[in-house]
């Protein structure tokens, strides 16, 4: 046995633990064995009972001497009294209760001994734990196990007691002796604790054991996280770049022309950036600083020095608004220095010509066009949006809709060529009786498809009835499985349940996806950059041909210096959204990709528009600041410029926390600022109401703004209203012609209006604390003191407290710290996302010291051998995993 073994292979497990051990994702030795304790007990000698309240959860352990069941109204009370070993006169019995928990009374009986774990509070003379972790000791074979030693306590499943987890984990121990699981360090990390360290991780000795082979194994974790990323840079730095050589008249033409003069750290920051754009190997450098720090402005002068040395910049924005108005200022500064700009967003790409890709494209069998211009309109006034969720399909579905589907082989089972061959001429087959079929990509475990069903049947009315998307996908499904079996001599399940990825919504929509299912093979590196991949399909093109087209797509349409002197009226800077990327914009010569908000991108998009040979320049900003921890991670690939300076003059921004039924005060305050000429915003979570969360929605509350605000004018702004609209929205804002905009998160980045002085957030506890930072950026942007009002209906300690966060402090660095300290890693890491492996025992707050020190050994040991050729070395090359199609940094 080894710890690549299936569990399902080792007889002695049960079935029904094998189901309970998958739903926690443990399917093999290996991944049992690392399924590590969340914490210990030490059961080795108890405590005795507390005489008063305790401040920490504790473990005691004791007899239950009285049980009892109470009813009150609807609720249900089981309580169970514990008596210490070996009590006294003076002694105090302890009281456990569980609330509404029925199941509970069936595991404990009186003369059982139980260890529990909680805090312990005071109720009049009773000492009481509420809801306390517990597990009943029995006297058996096993007892060792469970007693009288360093206990691991793990995150268990139903169905899967701490007693079972542990015991199958110390019978797996003693038959994978000598196993390890654990990642090879370099002597300079080594503490001594490599022997046998996955048992003593799971059964101490004791607790310097457990602390020094706990830092072990974290070690081991941070240094493969460590090398991934000290590889992506060497990767990084060895793409071929351009060297951007410039004297920076263009960058000084600009800065003197300015109403204000940089600070330092702007100046700092520049200078990196120009060091690093006169360099062969490509920027990769991450700009980070406050709300209103001028992060923007930097990013401009970095533009005009690569335009001066002869090629294009772009700039990517996450909204429409944000585009438009980074348009509209570039246009302001740079159009007396003669610079050629252009803007390209969805809205200024749509027309009613059909898009490009399908243009030959025939409709759906007489029926509406796939494809004609514009999709239909989905967010139809009356109608609710609906909410989908993951690996599940939609609940209805819509006529003339467009669909991206997923579906996977069971178990990951690898299919064969000629299964793959089953499976895409099976998809062609339903092609044009079924469905109108936009794209399909045949993976080695999975399936995506672009559809559009068809209609199957008209009644005498003449309303259509639509082909669904569980009949369509049967249809494939069931074909393909009996003929795959065939072929390979099986007979095992082929296919696992689909997955509804997406409705498509508009055309950037459709596009977005078409080139994602397009690119997959090679993007995922099942194919070479170079190869052919005879399973993806899409109307306008054989098979065969596919490859070079995609090849071709993805180089970005590249001209050489000649053609592009000879289209002198080629823009210098693009400005625009994720149109950048899809809506066939040309570069002629793309030198450096700015990306504004990096994180409101997507890992493939930010890819896209950097991935090109030679490779650009890249500059991603962001004003929701980092923690230290995560530079040294996620961002670890990157080089990091901080602007930890604020321009004089910033307006005073003071923020208010008050609970709902306090809103009238600052609805008061809203109109005496309305009054004196000035503007607000008013945020909301939600769009629309909803029933599964109990917040407000901006269209429902509009109404009510109205009457409140009366006479001055409100506008509704979110995400579904269509972009025309939204630029004609924020155009009266912008010139005072609206005086209070009721607004989703839509606004929450870069939208800059100096008369706007207030803003109003409700429900506020729904969002993060640096979320709720970007928004506050909104104002304080003109001379008036500006005022935040954040409005909770959550009056609970925990929200009151991370609010008052904001209250304290404008500094966006103190806040991210604390969003982290408050949210923690998991929330603000997703190493799922960023390519980095999985951290199971690692904690990157807790676990910083160590973090730096895996760092430091990782940089050294391939700066001192970047190939691993030592004899001593080659041990490590396993940990550096290519992953094509995956990045780092996000953007890298």
């Amino acid at each position: 046995m080894d710890l690549d073994t299936s569990l399902e292979e080792l007889s002695w497990i049960p079935r029904p633990r094998i189901l309970a051990l998958r739903r926690l994702a443990l399917e093999t030795v290996g991944d049992l064995l690392t399924h590590y304790p969340r914490r210990h007990e030490d059961r080795r000698e108890f405590r005795g009972f507390p005489r008063e309240e305790t401040t920490v959860p504790v473990c005691l352990c004791g007899e239950v001497v009285k049980t009892r069941l109470m009813r009150f109204g609807g609720r249900k009370i089981f309580e169970a009294v514990l008596e210490e070993s070996g009590a006294h006169a003076l002694s105090q019995p302890l009281t456990c209760r569980w609330f509404n928990l029925h199941y509970i009374q069936k595991m404990i009986a009186t003369g059982q001994r139980l260890v529990v774990f909680g805090r312990v509070k005071r109720k009049g003379p009773r000492l009481l734990i509420d809801h306390p972790e517990f597990e009943v000791i029995e006297d058996d074979e096993e007892i060792l196990i469970h007693f009288r030693r360093i206990t691991p306590i793990y995150p268990a499943t139903e169905g899967l007691s701490q007693r079972v987890l542990r015991g199958l984990i110390f019978r797996l121990l003693e038959q994978v002796s000598g196993a390890s699981a654990e990642v090879p360090l370099p002597a300079s990390l080594s503490n001594g604790e490599d022997e046998n360290a996955l048992r003593k991780i799971h059964f101490p000795e004791n607790g310097e054991q457990l602390r020094k082979v706990r830092d072990h194994l974290v070690l081991g974790e941070f240094f493969r996280m460590q090398m991934q990323i000290a590889s992506a840079r060497a990767q990084n730095s060895a793409r071929i770049g351009c060297r951007h050589p410039s004297r920076g008249l263009l960058t000084e033409q600009f800065i003197a022309a300015l109403p204000f003069v940089f600070t330092g750290a702007q100046q700092r920051v520049l200078k990196e950036v120009k060091h690093d754009l006169q360099m062969a190997s490509p920027m990769n450098r991450l700009l980070q600083g406050d709300v209103g720090s001028g992060k923007t402005v930097v990013a401009i002068a970095a533009m005009l020095l690569a335009v001066e040395s002869g090629s294009q910049a772009a700039l990517m924005a996450p909204t429409q608004i944000l585009a438009e108005q980074h348009y509209a200022v570039l246009r302001s500064w740079l159009d007396p220095l003669g610079i050629r700009i252009a803007l390209r967003t969805g809205a200024r790409q749509e027309d009613n010509a059909p898009m490009p890709l399908f243009a030959q494209r025939l409709g759906s069998a007489g029926c509406q066009p796939a494809v004609s211009g514009s999709l239909p309109d989905t967010s139809t006034s009356g109608i609710a949006e609906p909410r989908y969720h993951h690996r599940r399909l939609p609940h209805f579905e819509r006529p003339w809709m467009k669909y991206a589907i997923t579906f996977s082989t069971r178990n990951r089972r690898t299919l064969s060529e000629r299964a793959r061959d089953v499976v895409i001429e099976s998809i062609r087959r339903w092609d044009g009786r079924r469905y109108e079929l936009f794209a399909a990509c045949v993976m080695p475990d999975h399936v995506h498809l672009l559809l559009e069903p068809m209609v199957e049947r008209q009644n005498e009315s003449g309303n259509s009835t639509f082909f669904s998307l569980s009949k369509i996908l049967h249809s494939i499904k069931s074909f393909t499985a009996n003929r795959i079996n065939k072929i390979e001599k099986v007979n095992e399940p082929v296919w696992e349940s689909e997955s509804f990825d997406r409705m498509i919504r508009s055309e950037s929509d459709l596009q977005e996806k078409f080139e994602y299912i397009m690119r997959n093979p090679w993007d995922a590196g099942i194919a070479k950059p170079t190869d052919d991949y005879p399973w993806v399909w899409y109307p306008r093109s054989k098979p065969e041909e596919f490859a070079a087209s995609c090849r071709e797509r993805q180089a970005g349409s590249l001209r050489s210096p000649t053609e592009e002197a000879g289209n002198k009226n080629a823009p210098q800077i693009i400005v625009g959204t994720h149109a950048l990327l899809y809506d066939n914009v040309s570069f002629t010569n793309l030198g450096l990709a700015v990306i504004d908000e990096q994180h409101k991108f997507g890992v493939a998009q930010r890819a896209k528009l950097t991935s090109r040979e030679p490779a650009p320049d890249v500059l991603v900003m962001t004003a929701t600041p980092i923690p230290r921890t995560l530079t040294m991670t996620i961002y670890g690939d990157l080089e990091i410029s901080t602007i930890e300076e604020m321009p004089r003059g910033r307006a005073k921004i003071v923020t208010h926390v008050v609970t709902g039924d306090k809103l009238g005060e600052a609805i008061v305050f809203l109109r005496e600022q309305l009054r004196d000429g000035r503007q607000a915003y008013i945020v909301y979570p939600l769009i629309d109401e909803s029933e599964k969360l109990e917040a407000k929605a901006a269209a429902k509350e509009f109404e009510t703004w109205q009457e409140r605000l009366r006479p001055f004018r409100c506008e509704l702004l979110h995400g579904r209203i269509a972009s025309p609209d939204k630029q004609s929205i924020m155009q009266r804002f912008r010139a005072g012609e609206t005086q209070a905009l009721i607004s989703t998160t839509v606004i929450e980045v870069g939208v800059d209006i100096p008369n706007a002085t207030v803003m109003l957030i409700e429900n506020a506890e729904r969002f993060g604390l640096s979320q709720l930072h970007q928004l506050r950026g909104r104002i304080g942007r003109g001379a008036h003191t500006s005022h935040c009002w954040l409005v909770t209906s959550d009056k609970s300690t925990e929200t009151i407290t991370k609010l008052a966060v904001l209250e304290k402090t404008t500094n966006g660095f103190e806040i991210a710290e604390a969003d982290w300290e408050l949210r923690g890693p998991g929330d603000l890491l997703g190493t799922a996302q960023s390519g980095l492996p999985e951290l199971k025992l690692g904690d990157l707050r807790r676990d910083a010291a160590l973090m730096r020190k895996a760092r430091q050994a990782a940089l050294e040991l391939l700066e001192n051998d970047p190939g691993l050729d030592g004899p001593e070395n080659q041990r490590f090359r396993d940990l550096i995993v290519e992953r094509q199609g995956q990045t780092f940094s996000h953007v890298s």
